[in-house]
């Protein structure tokens, strides 16, 4: 909205500085701040109404004696994040952009999941939403990003170079093709320019690519003609190009130039239906994992949404790169022209993070319970998977895999030790690895601050992997 307002400033008055919400780098920022104050004006009023309804945190009895002091801290606050968020990414994003529009249902969605786990644990049954219901949800959450990526050609086509009313964005090529600065499409042969219709379409009803287009320039109306060898070529980059394959793609990280994509081994490659059917069990698979992932982070004074941040600043970043040709080809990672609001998204998200920090850090005034932490879990690996990274998440969100990884350590080890002598040992003092920690005489602060520095560590190795490569 803001940005739209500003460029209409620029454009109908030339006011100085508006001329700023055409850059990327500008609304990510501002997005960012916007999230951030929201969040820092409205937290005080979300605290006082979570206690007025009684949404005090309940401790477990078998939890480390340290975090008795806990119990009563007011939990739900990730409401505080999503509306933060919501209202950021409205205001400075492209909001005919699928991948916003994504992101943000996404994020509703599992919000409104672990809202309905917390709000039940507060008043009707301490165990929560049931595991198949909670569950359900994250396949349901799952199911809006399979389709919504599937059905949505601008995941996995070229960038188009015209706007919705016509106006032709001048790039080389086009130039090359006798475009000039300020013209509008009106028609393309004998067929009418509307942006629905010709969107990622490249070629006429009789199935060629259009051989002259009509526009207008200034006061005056021209045909202007295509050479043949051109034709393809110009009305990709008019209109964009579907490339359905891209959708299944993903980068290897530390390979140069390594490409997989999903449903192909070898010269052998699967119909599209069976394709899709295997990514959808890796969407269902890693979403399921990084929200539960996150969900069990979540246990000291801002860990976290600590280590959130991080990753969605790294995972911002990488929108970035990968939207932009230049450092795409020079990284050798898939280009995703229309992956740039990610960057957005992604800079409200750091936003809204930053400003929940303020009042969840040591000691905490508000815990984010489910309500954030399935939110913002989920949401790390729907931006991995949509930029082609979801290999590199081990790194990005190393501290919630060690989590992960800790907790099926320890049970694994417990059982396998009951089989054998009888008595289940422990392999860690205590599951999720933040509490070993803790009970080995670290203070909470210390585990966090430590953990937040691994997992800065962890996330400048990701980008390293792509330097090697």
């Amino acid at each position: 909205m803001l940005n739209e307002f500003m460029r209409y400033l620029d454009e109908a008055y030339g006011l100085p500085g508006m001329g700023l919400a055409y850059y990327l780098s500008f609304r990510s920022l501002m997005a960012g701040f916007t999230a951030g104050v929201i969040g820092w004006i409205a937290g005080p009023t979300l605290i006082k109404w979570l206690k007025r309804k009684a949404m005090g945190e309940s401790i477990r009895q078998e939890g480390p004696a340290t975090h008795a002091t806990k119990k009563g801290t007011p939990t739900m606050g990730g409401i505080l994040i999503i509306c933060s968020l919501a209202l950021s990414v409205l205001l400075w994003g492209e909001l005919r952009n699928a991948y916003l529009w994504t992101l943000l249902g996404l994020g509703v969605w599992l919000g409104v999941i672990g809202f309905m786990d917390d709000w039940l644990k507060k008043t009707k049954n301490k165990k929560g939403l049931a595991p198949k219901f909670k569950i359900l949800g994250q396949v349901g959450g799952a199911t809006w990003l399979l389709t919504l990526m599937a059905l949505e050609p601008s995941f996995y086509s070229t960038r188009e170079h015209i706007r919705p009313d016509g106006t032709i964005r001048l790039v080389p090529s086009l130039k090359e093709a006798g475009f000039r600065k300020g013209d509008k499409l009106l028609r393309i042969e004998q067929e009418p320019f509307t942006y629905p219709t010709w969107r990622f379409r490249t070629t006429l009803s009789e199935g060629h690519p259009p051989s002259y287009y009509t526009i207008e320039r200034g006061k005056d109306t021209l045909r202007l003609y295509i050479q043949s060898d051109k034709r393809k070529t110009v009305a990709a980059e008019l209109f964009g190009q579907r490339n359905p394959s891209l959708l299944f793609r993903t980068n290897l990280p530390f390979v140069k130039s390594q490409e997989i994509e999903y449903g192909r081994f070898g010269q052998w490659e699967a119909p599209y239906w069976l394709k899709l059917l295997f990514y959808g069990v890796v969407v269902l698979f890693i979403l399921t994992a990084t929200s539960n992932a996150f969900n069990l982070t979540d246990g000291l004074d801002g860990l976290a949404i600590g280590v959130g941040s991080i990753a969605f600043l790294s995972l911002g970043v990488l929108a970035y790169l990968s939207s932009n040709h230049i450092w795409a080809d020079y990284f050798m990672i898939l280009h995703l022209p229309h992956a740039a609001e990610v960057t957005v998204f992604c800079g409200a998200m750091v936003g809204a993070s930053l400003a929940f920090l303020w009042y969840n850090a040591y000691p905490a005034q508000v815990f984010m319970g489910d309500t954030g932490s399935l939110m913002i879990g989920g949401l790390i690996g729907a931006i991995a998977l949509m930029l082609k990274k979801e290999l590199l998440l081990p790194l990005i969100a190393g501290i919630s895999f060690a989590e992960t990884v800790s907790v099926m350590l320890q049970v694994a080890y417990f059982k396998h030790t009951k089989r054998k002598y009888g008595e289940g040992k422990r392999l860690f003092r205590m599951a999720p690895l933040h509490h070993h920690f803790e009970l080995q005489g670290w203070h909470e602060v210390k585990v966090v601050i430590r953990f937040w520095i691994i997992a800065l560590l962890l996330n400048a190795l990701a980008f390293i992997t792509l330097k090697i490569r």
